[in-house]
């Protein structure tokens, strides 16, 4: 039996925990740990389910799917993945005593995956859970090898925090003038219309956040509104919403400063981290050009997949990806390597 901090526990007996990766999919797989059989009985009173069985359920009156009992202290609901779905489960497992853990990083994952040859592959197929980015599994599920013939070291650190990006998202920032193309860009780079391009200043009037991928690196894109020179035709709105910005843009992992080619690098209260002249298709002189990083056009598409394999190799280098040292992807695992 698993056994929490009495502080940690939602319930006594049985809690939740998702074991397949956040964000939209077709199958989420939610693991039940502890008195599964005391959990299982309330939701399901009048048939629960029987240990070493797999069968279909409903769950609530939003969903249905499968639940497996494996062990005594184990089972797990397979009920479709949609965020909305997620989130009524959870709503409806609280309602019977059924408590969630996003994080369960006190638990050691040899309880969650007793199949593992080791503890490093066991903290490995934890950390697949719940990674973000593609270029992060065949490199976790290398480690337990790596981890045996070359133990780590102090000077891994830094590269393994660069990598822990393909775990967790990091936050790419663009920064901009009004009507520097930020919208545009962001519509392309997502493939689909999340913010409003208008040749009218101001048209952005609060941060608009996506998740994409990057060459096999998921980022959380956040295009602001644009930077004026001068505060004076700012309204109360605009106005909150640069505020609200500049926190977004002080937490950047990489901000990018977009200007036109006629136009002027913004200032964001820091230096940007990479300058990208947009509009390269118009025919207005590129005084820009020659201090810009990238150019590109986001409606031709121009200079676009150059831009995603410089950002990706910014946040995460080649090097550190090729790299056959160990990766420190959890901390836990310093305290024992056995």
């Amino acid at each position: 039996m698993i056994l929490l901090p009495e502080h940690l526990v939602p319930d006594p007996d049985c809690f939740a925990i998702r074991s397949t990766p956040r964000g939209p999919g077709a199958i989420a797989v939610i693991d039940l740990i502890g008195d599964v059989q005391a959990g299982l009985t309330r939701l399901y009173p009048d048939s629960p389910p029987q240990r070493g069985r797999v069968s279909h359920r409903t769950f609530g009156d939003f969903d249905d799917g499968v639940v497996a009992m494996l062990t005594e202290d184990r089972a797990q609901l397979c009920p479709h993945g949609g965020e909305r779905v997620i989130e009524r489960l959870r709503a409806w497992l609280d309602a019977h005593q059924i408590g969630w853990l996003e994080n369960a990083t006190h638990i050691d994952p040899q309880e969650l995956f007793p199949e593992a040859g080791d503890r490093v592959e066991a903290f490995a197929l934890a950390s697949l859970t719940r990674a973000a980015s593609p270029l992060a599994l065949q490199l976790l599920l290398a480690q337990s090898a790596i981890w045996h013939a070359t133990p780590p070291t102090a000077d891994d650190r830094t590269r393994s925090l660069r990598l822990r990006r393909l775990l967790v998202p990091p936050r790419v920032v663009v920064v901009g003038a009004p009507n520097a193309g930020k919208s545009t860009l962001s519509n392309a780079l997502v493939g689909r219309t999340i913010a409003i391009a208008s040749p009218e200043a101001g048209t952005t009037r609060d941060y608009i956040a996506a998740r994409i991928e990057m060459n096999g690196l998921v980022v959380d894109w956040f295009d602001t509104p644009g930077l004026r020179d001068s505060d004076e035709k700012i309204d109360p709105i605009e106005r909150a919403a640069l505020g609200l910005a500049e926190e977004i843009i002080a937490g950047a992992d990489l901000l990018i400063a977009l200007a036109e080619p006629s136009g002027r690098w913004p200032n964001a209260g820091r230096e940007s981290d990479l300058r990208v002249m947009s509009k390269a298709d118009l025919s207005a002189t590129a005084t820009l050009r020659p201090a810009a990083d990238l150019v590109v056009c986001a409606v031709t598409g121009a200079g676009l997949p150059e831009l995603a394999a410089e950002m990706r190799e910014r946040l995460v280098p080649q090097s550190d990806i090729d790299s056959e040292r160990p990766w420190i992807f959890d901390d836990r695992l310093l305290t024992n390597t056995s």
